[in-house]
């Protein structure tokens, strides 16, 4: 296989980053080591890692788009949560869909995709 299996946020506080994607998105969570923990996203999906750093990377190096059916309503989510929306929604195509960027509560920054 060749698609993306895993994948992994860098928080300076796990119980933060916890309660921010608990939130907004209805992850739920393993603790795995001290400051390492798992998240699965609410009927199956990609699961992936939240990991404790001592400094938030000022840019992505990997770009990560969580799928959502509405981006404005989850950028409204995002910032009721403290997050930061860094680009509105933008559609791509009528065909493909819309894309936006967010910062969470810690500074980590993904973005959103909805689906045409």
């Amino acid at each position: 296989m060749h698609g993306i299996a895993y994948w992994e946020l860098p928080t300076l506080n796990v119980k933060r980053a916890k309660d921010f994607y608990g939130k907004v998105f209805g992850w739920t969570f393993q603790d795995f080591m001290k400051d390492y923990t798992m998240f699965t996203p609410p009927g199956g999906g990609m699961s992936g890692g939240i990991m404790k750093v001592k400094a938030i990377p000022k840019k992505p190096a990997v770009q990560v788009y969580i799928e959502v059916s509405d981006i404005d309503k989850k950028l409204a989510e995002i910032k009721k949560a403290r997050g930061k929306v860094l680009k509105t929604k933008t559609l791509i195509s009528p065909e493909m869909g819309s894309w936006a960027q967010f910062a969470d509560n810690q500074g980590v920054v993904l973005f959103l995709w909805q689906r045409a």
